[in-house]
C-alpha cells in the first residue's frame, strides 16, 4: 500500500494513469473458459466523423455500468469496440476539409460553409476516386483514433484487442458475401423507381434518413384547358415546377364533380402536352379540388399511379435539383427559379386561378437539410418483407425483449409496415456494391471476387458498379460480422447471440431492426436477448440538445472540469428508463462533492490502517480475502459495536440486493440512488462516525480489532458497490487497501459480498430508533442555541425495548450527539412545561438554563406542524400518483406508505402536544 494520499482529490492525477492501465495490462479480455457463464455485447459503433457527444457518454457509461457488473459477478465478459465507416457523412466532411484547405482564409459562417462544400465537391472529382479514398483513410485514422482515446479516457472496459471497423478487410467479406447471397435468393433486386433524392448529397437517401419539417408555403390553383376547348379543370399543388413532368390528371372515381371528365383529354399548361383525365382512389376529394396533378417521375404516390394506369414517366428535375430538357424552355433552371418563372408564365397566361397559404411536410436530409427531390432513378433495393416476418416472429414470442415495453410496439407497427429498402447511394467512401454488367449481353452479376468474363456470354467487357452500399447495410451485420462471420470461429460460436444491445431511439430502425432481421437471416438466431432503448440527454430546462439553441454540453469539457465519475454518476442517477435526462452543470457539481466525499472517508480509513503495526495491516488483508462460497460476515466485535455492526452489514446485504435488481431492470437511477445514500448517508454519516474511537486508538496486542476488520471489510464492499458507476477513484482507494487476495483490479473483483445470513431486520429497525434519537437531540440543541454545549436530555417511551436499547447504547449516543448525559423515564412527557420533542416511539426534553417561553414553544410546535404537513401533502401526492404507483418497485411503495404512516403519527403527536399547551 501506498504511503502518501494525498489531502485533495483530483481527477486529473488518478483518471488518465488508471485509463493506461487497464489498456496496457489488456484486463478486459474475455478468458478462454467456456465453462463460466458469459455475458457479451458489441458497442453501437461511433461514426468516424467527430468527438463523442452527450449521447455516446450516456450510452458508454450505461454499458459500461453493465458490462462491470457482470464481469464483478464472475462472468466471462466480451465487450466489442468498433467504429462505423459513416459512408455520407464521412465523404461529407472530407469533401469538406478540402475546400477549406483550398480557401483556408474564409471566416467562419454558413456562407463559408457553403463554398467549402462546393469546391470539395469539385476537388473531389478533380482527385479521382483512388486519391479521394486515401484522404477518406487518412481522415479515419485521425479522427478513429481521436474517439478510441476518448474513449478509453472515459473508462470504458472495451477488450480493445478485437477492436472492429466496418471497413476493415475481414468486415468487407462479410459485407460481399452478405450481398451476393441475398442477391442470389432474390431478396437484392436492381429497379427503377421513386427514390429520395439530395441534392447536396448527390446521392439516394432512405426514407429513415428523411427528416420531415413542417413549413409555411403556398397552394397554386392551375387551369388545365380541356382538349376540345370546352371548359378546364382547376388543379391544387404545392410545387407548381413538378407539373412541367405531368402525364395525366387524376380524381376520385366516387366524385360526382368529375364523373363525365373521366376519360376527356387536357393540354398541359406551358407546354402545350396532352394528358388524360383518369380516376383513382388514392385522389382524396377533400384536398384542394379534388382533382391531382399525376408527375410519376417526381412523386411517389403518383409513380404508383402512373403504374395502374400505364402512364409514361418524364424526369424534368436533374441530380443537381436543375430542370431538365423535358422541362422545354425552363431546362437548366435551379428548380425553386423554375417555380418562379412557372408561376408568372401561368399568370401572363390567365391559367394561375389563386394562391393560398397552406402549411405542409417537407422532407429534407438528414445530413445536410437540403430538401429532399423524390426522383426517378435506377437503383438497388432489399426485398424487406421476407426478412422481416421472422423479425416481428422473434420479439412477439419473446426471443428479444425491448426495453421499455412501449418501444416494442412502435417496433412491431414499423415491421408490419415496411417497404423494401434502397441500398444503394452514389458516393465514393463505403463500401463497393459488388455487383458488374456485362456490355455485351447486359447481364447483371454479382460475386464475393472480380469475374473474369460473363457467365452467360463468356464476353468481358466487365463494367464494375460504383454505387456503395448504404452504411445501415454493413451495420446491420455488426453483431455476428464482428466475431469472425463467415467464418465459424471461435469468437462466433461463444459469443454470438449477444447477450444485450444498448442504443437510442433514433437508430431502433436504422440499426436496431435491420440487425434483428439479417442475424435471423444468416445465423438463423437472434443478435441478442435483450433491446434497452436508452432516454435522450437534455438540456437543464429539458429542451433538446442542438448547435443551433448554443445548448450543447460537451461531455469531454465537463470530464476535463469534474472528472469523469462525476460526469458518469449524474447521468447514471438520471437514467430512468423510458425518462429523457435534464442534464445540467449544477448536476455534476453534486456528484464531484460525492466524490469528495468517497475520497476524504477512504483517505479517513486509510490513514489510520497506516497506524497500524505491519502485522495487523497483513491481519487485515486477509479479512479481505474473499473465502469461496462464504458471505460477508462481521466479525464478532464489543457491545458497544454490536448494533452498528448488524445493522451496516444487514444494509448492506439489503443495497447489494436493491442494486442488483435494479441494474437487471436497467433502473440505473435506482441503482445509483440506492448506492449513494448508503455510501454517503449510511456508511460515512453514521457507521464511521460510530466506530471512530475504535480505530483512532492505538491497538491493544497482536491480534486484529474486530472493528477494524468490519469498517474494512463494509468499506471494501462499498467500494465494489460503487464501483461500475464510478471506476477511477474506486480502483485508486482499493488499490491501497492492504490486499490478502489476489485480483489484478477491482474491476475483476467480486461484486455481491454479503450473504443473505447477515440479513438482520431488526437490528436494522432497532440502529434507526437510535439515529432518530441523536437526530432528534441535536436538532433540539439546533433549535435552543446549544451547539456548544454539552446538556443532559430526558427521554421517554411507552415501550420499555425502545428504553433498553437506548440504555444499552447510551454512551455512542451521548458522543454522536454531544450530550452529558440523559435519563429514562416510561410513559410520555407533559409538553406544558415546554422544551419536549415528540416523535412517533419517544419523547425527547433537553435540560438547560434558559426558561422556556411558551409562546416561542407554540411557534416551534406549529412550525414543526406546517413541516410535517407539507411532507405529508407531498406523500399523499406520491401515493395518488397513478404512474408512480404502477412504475415504481414494490419495496419503493412500501417504504413511502410507511413513511406516510410515521409522519400521520407524528403530526398527531404534534397537535396533541398543541392542546396541552393550550
Amino acid at each position: 500500500m501506498e504511503l502518501e494520499i494525498p489531502k485533495v482529490y483530483s481527477p486529473d492525477s488518478i483518471e488518465p494513469r488508471w485509463a493506461r492501465h487497464w489498456v496496457e495490462r489488456k484486463l478486459y479480455r474475455p478468458a478462454d473458459d467456456s465453462a463460466r457463464p458469459r455475458f457479451c455485447l458489441v458497442i453501437p459503433p461511433p461514426n468516424i466523423t467527430g468527438s463523442l457527444h452527450m449521447g455516446h457518454m450516456l450510452e458508454h457509461t450505461e454499458i459500461d455500468i453493465l458490462v462491470r457488473w457482470h464481469r464483478m459477478q464472475g462472468k466471462n465478459v466480451l465487450w466489442l469496440p468498433g467504429s462505423d465507416h459513416a459512408s455520407i457523412a464521412t465523404q461529407m466532411i472530407v469533401e469538406r476539409e478540402l475546400g477549406r484547405e483550398a480557401f483556408p482564409d474564409l471566416p467562419s459562417g454558413p456562407e463559408s460553409e457553403s463554398k467549402w462544400r462546393r469546391e470539395g465537391q469539385r476537388l473531389r472529382r478533380e482527385m479521382g476516386f483512388e486519391k479521394f479514398v486515401a484522404r477518406c483513410w487518412q481522415w479515419k485514422a485521425a479522427s478513429g483514433g481521436t474517439i478510441r482515446k476518448q474513449m478509453e479516457r472515459l473508462g470504458t472496459s472495451c477488450d480493445w484487442t478485437r477492436d472492429r471497423f466496418t471497413m476493415d478487410e475481414a468486415y468487407t467479406r462479410a459485407v460481399i458475401e452478405v450481398f451476393v447471397r441475398l442477391y442470389e435468393e432474390g431478396l437484392i433486386y436492381r429497379g427503377k423507381y421513386i427514390i429520395n433524392w439530395c441534392p447536396r448529397c448527390g446521392t439516394a437517401v432512405s426514407d429513415l434518413e428523411v427528416v420531415h419539417e413542417e413549413r409555411a408555403g403556398k397552394l397554386w390553383y392551375i387551369r388545365y384547358p380541356f382538349e376540345d376547348g370546352l371548359g378546364h379543370i382547376v388543379v391544387a399543388t404545392t410545387r407548381p415546377e413538378t407539373m412541367l413532368g405531368d402525364t395525366a390528371v387524376a380524381v376520385n372515381p366516387q366524385d360526382e364533380r368529375y364523373r363525365a371528365a373521366v376519360g376527356r383529354k387536357l393540354v398541359l399548361p406551358l407546354l402545350k402536352r396532352v394528358i388524360p383525365v383518369v380516376a383513382d382512389d388514392f385522389v382524396d376529394p377533400k384536398f384542394g379540388t379534388g382533382a391531382v396533378k399525376v408527375t410519376p417521375a417526381h412523386d411517389v404516390n403518383d409513380f404508383e399511379v402512373a403504374q395502374r394506369h400505364h402512364l409514361p414517366r418524364i424526369e424534368v428535375i436533374d441530380a443537381e435539383a436543375r430542370m431538365t430538357a423535358e422541362a422545354g424552355p425552363y431546362q437548366g433552371l435551379d428548380r425553386y427559379e423554375a417555380r418562379k418563372d412557372v408561376v408568372q408564365d401561368l399568370r401572363q397566361q390567365s391559367l394561375l386561378e389563386r394562391i393560398e397559404d397552406y402549411a405542409f411536410s417537407v422532407g429534407t436530409c438528414q445530413r445536410c437539410k437540403t430538401v429532399i427531390e423524390p426522383r426517378l432513378s435506377e437503383q438497388w433495393f432489399m426485398k424487406m418483407q421476407p426478412l422481416a416476418e421472422p423479425a416481428i416472429r422473434a420479439v412477439e414470442d419473446g426471443r428479444i425483449h425491448i426495453v421499455p415495453d412501449n418501444y416494442r410496439k412502435i417496433y412491431l407497427d414499423w415491421m408490419n409496415n415496411i417497404h423494401d429498402w434502397c441500398v444503394s447511394r452514389q458516393l465514393w467512401w463505403g463500401h463497393r456494391i459488388p455487383a458488374w454488367y456485362c456490355d455485351e449481353c447486359n447481364e447483371v452479376l454479382a460475386a464475393c471476387v472480380t469475374p473474369a468474363e460473363c457467365p452467360k456470354c463468356h464476353g468481358q467487357k466487365l463494367r464494375a458498379e460504383t454505387d456503395v452500399l448504404d452504411t445501415w447495410f454493413s451495420s446491420g451485420l455488426w453483431p455476428f460480422a464482428t466475431l469472425g462471420w463467415p467464418q465459424q470461429s471461435d469468437d462466433l460460436k461463444r459469443f454470438y447471440p449477444n447477450d444485450l444491445m444498448i442504443m437510442g431511439f433514433d437508430i431502433l430502425f436504422f440499426w436496431g431492426a435491420r440487425m434483428i432481421m439479417m442475424g435471423l437471416k444468416f445465423m438463423d438466431e437472434v443478435p441478442f436477448r435483450e433491446l434497452y432503448i436508452h432516454a435522450l440527454v437534455r438540456d437543464a430546462e429539458r429542451q433538446k440538445m442542438s448547435k443551433t439553441k448554443g445548448n450543447v454540453i460537451d461531455p469531454l469539457d465537463f470530464t476535463e472540469r469534474y472528472g469523469t465519475d462525476a460526469v458518469r454518476f449524474a447521468l447514471a442517477i438520471s437514467a430512468a428508463p423510458g425518462t429523457d435526462i435534464a442534464f445540467s452543470e449544477d448536476k455534476v457539481e453534486a456528484y464531484r462533492a460525492f466524490a469528495n466525499k468517497i475520497w476524504n472517508a477512504g483517505r479517513f480509513i486509510l490513514i489510520n490502517v497506516e497506524k497500524l503495526p505491519d502485522k495487523m495491516q497483513s491481519s487485515l488483508g486477509l479479512a479481505l480475502a474473499p473465502t469461496a462460497g462464504v458471505g460477508l460476515e462481521p466479525a464478532a466485535g464489543s457491545e458497544a459495536m454490536q448494533l452498528a455492526d448488524c445493522w451496516i452489514f444487514s444494509r448492506l446485504a439489503t443495497v447489494t440486493r436493491e442494486m442488483n435488481d435494479a441494474l437487471v431492470g436497467y433502473r440505473f437511477h435506482e441503482a445509483a440512488f440506492t448506492i449513494y445514500h448508503f455510501f454517503w448517508h449510511e456508511f460515512c454519516d453514521w457507521y464511521v462516525e460510530w466506530v471512530k474511537p475504535e480505530i483512532t486508538v492505538p491497538p491493544k496486542g497482536d491480534k486484529l480489532p474486530p472493528a477494524w476488520a468490519n469498517l474494512a471489510r463494509v468499506f471494501d464492499a462499498a467500494l465494489r458497490l460503487l464501483h461500475p458507476f464510478m471506476p477511477f477513484i474506486t480502483e485508486e482507494l482499493w488499490s491501497r487497501l492492504p490486499r490478502g487476495g489476489k485480483e489484478a483490479s477491482l474491476s475483476l473483483a467480486q461484486f455481491s459480498l454479503a450473504g443473505d445470513r447477515v440479513q438482520d431486520p431488526v437490528s436494522e429497525k432497532q440502529f434507526l430508533t437510535v439515529r432518530d434519537l441523536v437526530t432528534t437531540v441535536r436538532n433540539a440543541k439546533a433549535e435552543m442555541g446549544l451547539q456548544t454545549k454539552k446538556p443532559s436530555a430526558q427521554v421517554a417511551s411507552e415501550d420499555l425495548r425502545i428504553l433498553e436499547l437506548f440504555r444499552k447504547n447510551q454512551d455512542s449516543i451521548l458522543r454522536l450527539a454531544s450530550f452529558q448525559a440523559l435519563n429514562f423515564t416510561r410513559g410520555r412527557l407533559n409538553a406544558e412545561s415546554g422544551g419536549v420533542r415528540a416523535t412517533t416511539h419517544f419523547d425527547v426534553r433537553v435540560f438547560h438554563d434558559v426558561q422556556i417561553d411558551p409562546a416561542a414553544e407554540r411557534a416551534r410546535l406549529l412550525k414543526e406542524k406546517e413541516k410535517v404537513g407539507k411532507v405529508l401533502e407531498q406523500i399523499q401526492k406520491q401515493l395518488k400518483n397513478r404512474e408512480f404507483m404502477s412504475r415504481a418497485p414494490k419495496e419503493v411503495v412500501r417504504g413511502v406508505e410507511k413513511r406516510h404512516a410515521e409522519m400521520t403519527a407524528q403530526l398527531r403527536r404534534v397537535l396533541d402536544t398543541l392542546e396541552r399547551l393550550g
